[in-house]
């Protein structure tokens, strides 16, 4: 792609993905999956941190409502969407994917894409945050769908045998109510060629995302906020391989030419939270513009584990378990230090996002913590990822301009 400039052509500061127009392609089936698994009564709304492995391996269909509150926010129609919400009552300060979904369900023919498809059951996991409940008891009030909690203890440390017995119980309980409330039933066999396909698509994505420890990075923080669709709406089907094999190479071929994602690559940093959604790309391609490029970031690193062994349900008891947002502050704080060694970085830059309160919570401390166990700066900034109203552009630019000061 080009832009026109005083009557010469210049080429952008970032590179796009070719593999993008796959993206395209399966993430559109996906959004016919779900109308369709509506139509035939056999859909669940889960959440991020769900084992949606076992739904998908009984025939059941899922959809995101935080993927659809993505939508949202990077159509910029965030303040109307959660607005339906608040007109009926709710807080500004709830979790803004939570508003876009009530919202959209009050409201679906003044939302994208007429909202997301009725769904038959809501399946939630609280080791995301505790927040979920509560959202999905409202979605059930609205659509009369049963709720269904996927209960994980938060973890400080090593995980207690007792948890990890308590956690299966939930997994057998959830085994249960899928087959009572779609009339279907889980196999051995089925339940390990979904696993099967799921830890292949983890596996490859995963292999994308160590590539940015090279120099130039192969992709930028929008590069990889956007290619984790699929691995977090679509594990455990077939559909989704092809898209992640082609980013692979795509990535792959990038390292060996010395390729980078932006043109000029002179800072690293990395990123911590979900990104705001409303500005993903003016906020990113805007610090290419000045060398600054994100080969990390603590969002899309979260789904990285692999449900393998002749356990799968153990195997997946501790995945789930050990979700990122399950864990306490120095766990957060290790992966930070960690990422920041491995792919040598250069400084961080945390966004204090408004309505997601467990994700936020502690950074202001571990942002000093990190600084001196890593010895790089960071900055935090604040917002949210779908309701722009609460986005100060001009706050955070002199907020993250200070930082950039660091480097000059």
């Amino acid at each position: 792609m080009i832009i026109i400039t005083n009557d010469k052509k210049e080429e952008k500061v970032y590179r796009q993905l070719a593999s993008n127009s796959l993206l395209q392609q399966i993430m559109f089936q996906y959004m016919l999956e779900g109308h369709q698994a509506s139509d035939e009564k056999r859909l669940a709304w889960v959440t991020s941190g769900f084992p949606v492995e076992i739904p998908v391996a009984m025939g059941v269909g899922v959809s995101y409502p935080e993927q659809y509150g993505a939508v949202v926010g990077s159509q910029k129609v965030g303040p109307e969407v959660c607005g339906f919400a608040e007109e009926i009552g709710y807080s500004q300060e709830l979790c803004s994917y939570a508003r876009a979904s009530i919202g959209s369900v009050e409201r679906p023919h003044e939302s994208p894409m007429d909202g997301l498809p009725i769904p038959q059951a809501l399946l939630a996991a609280n080791n995301i945050c505790g927040t979920v409940l509560r959202w999905y008891d409202t979605i059930s009030e609205q659509t009369g769908a049963p709720v269904f909690l996927f209960d994980t203890p938060p973890i400080d440390g090593e995980q207690p045998e007792h948890h990890k017995e308590y956690v299966r119980k939930g997994m057998n309980r959830l085994v249960e109510f899928l087959s009572r409330t779609f009339n279907t039933t889980l196999t051995d066999e089925r339940m390990r060629e979904v696993a099967s396909l799921s830890s292949k698509a983890i596996e490859l994505w995963t292999k994308s995302l160590a590539a940015c420890k090279t120099s130039p990075s192969p992709l930028n923080c929008a590069d990889r906020f956007l290619a984790m669709a699929p691995v977090v709406s679509m594990r455990g089907t077939d559909s989704i391989i092809a898209f992640y094999q082609t980013l692979w190479e795509e990535v792959e071929n990038r390292v060996k030419e010395g390729i980078g994602a932006i043109r000029d690559e002179k800072i690293r940093l990395l990123w911590d939270n979900i990104p705001p959604w409303h500005s993903i790309f003016k906020f990113f391609n805007g610090l290419a513009k000045q060398g600054v490029v994100f080969p990390a970031d603590t969002y899309t690193h979260a789904w990285s584990g692999r449900i393998e062994g002749d356990d799968l349900f153990a195997s997946a008891v501790s995945i789930y378990s050990n979700v990122y947002l399950n864990k306490g502050l120095n766990a957060k704080i290790d992966k930070m230090c960690e990422l920041i060694k491995d792919y040598k970085l250069d400084g961080f830059i945390m966004f204090s996002v408004r309505s997601c309160k467990r994700y936020s919570l502690g950074q202001l401390v571990s942002k000093e913590i990190v600084s001196e166990r890593t010895g790089v700066p960071g900055v935090v900034i604040e917002g949210d990822m779908v309701d722009s109203r609460v986005f100060n552009e001009a706050q955070i630019e002199t907020r993250v301009g200070a930082l950039l000061e660091m480097f000059m």
